[in-house]
């Protein structure tokens, strides 16, 4: 325990670190969606491995790095976010497409699973990463959405585990993650909304340009909580299924006491969608 509080304290410096010089300069955000997408893939491809899966570590490589030149160029030459995300799901398909069949022609004992599992790997990773750069770069008050896309799932997480511990008594899922209990799930996604209403309603509603009033807003964004609460412990739990699945523990070392990047992002990246989708909405109320 005393490991995980301070490998957890260190990260927290760490991130407040990142996201303060990211304040300034965006493009800081991209590079800690390099990093961040990295070493979750290569933990990722690691773990299926280990599970006797043959992903094409080529193939999804190529699919990160084409997320990563898309919104790039499209922040670069100004196309705008709609068109960028457009090109971006547009070659992404296609790779997909490719990605089904490409390995198998290659190589004749190539199995289908294998390349399902390739495909789900590089958009389990890639598509968050995208959307994690897409705040920064095309949303003049992004970081204030990133902020959310962020931390919102850490607070969800950690509101949940002591909720739990204090209150839990019912399991939602023992078969995939054993001390996960609905009184925690409640907490995680009743204190992430208040987290949402509060800094959306005091610190977004005073910086962005929103029409509507604060109290409907607020009750809007308490909404966007719930929900970003359950997609943070849907997340959790799809991470903690693969684990079982490919019979490991941790993705990695990376975070002594927290496991690998992988098992400390697992939740963000199913809030990082979520974030820019208020980011969108947040346009046109």
């Amino acid at each position: 325990m005393k490991q995980r509080v301070i490998t957890g304290a260190i990260f927290l410096i760490v991130m407040l670190a990142i996201m303060a010089a990211a304040y300034f300069f965006p493009l800081v955000a991209v590079l800690l969606a390099i990093v961040v997408g990295t070493v979750s893939t290569y933990e990722l491809i690691k773990a299926v491995k280990n599970g006797n899966f043959k992903p094409s570590t080529a193939l999804i490589i190529i699919g990160e790095v084409l997320m990563l030149a898309v919104v790039l160029l499209g922040w670069y030459f100004e196309w705008g976010l709609f068109l960028t995300t457009t090109l971006y799901c547009m070659i992404t398909f296609m790779l997909s497409l490719g990605m089904g069949i490409i390995p198998q022609i290659a190589d004749p004992e190539a199995k289908l699973k294998d390349s399902l599992v390739s495909i789900c790997s590089m958009l389990y990773i890639s598509f968050p990463m995208y959307c994690l750069c897409a705040i920064a770069l095309f949303f003049d008050k992004g970081w204030f959405y990133l902020i959310v896309g962020l931390f919102s799932s850490w607070v969800s997480d950690t509101c949940a585990y002591f909720t739990g511990v204090l209150f839990g008594k019912h399991k939602i899922v023992p078969h995939i993650s054993p001390k996960k209990t609905w009184e925690g799930c409640i907490g995680g996604a009743f204190f992430c909304a208040i987290f949402m209403m509060l800094y959306f309603g005091f610190v977004v509603y005073e910086i962005d340009d929103i029409k509507v009033d604060r109290i409907v807003f607020m009750a809007i964004i308490f909404a966007f909580g719930i929900v970003i609460s359950a997609m943070s412990q849907i997340g959790d739990w799809l991470a903690s299924s693969i684990k079982r699945a490919v019979n490991i523990k941790d993705y990695g070392n990376f975070m002594p006491g927290h496991g690998g990047m992988l098992d400390r992002f697992d939740s963000v990246l199913f809030t990082l969608p979520i974030a820019l989708c208020i980011a969108i909405l947040n346009i046109y109320i």
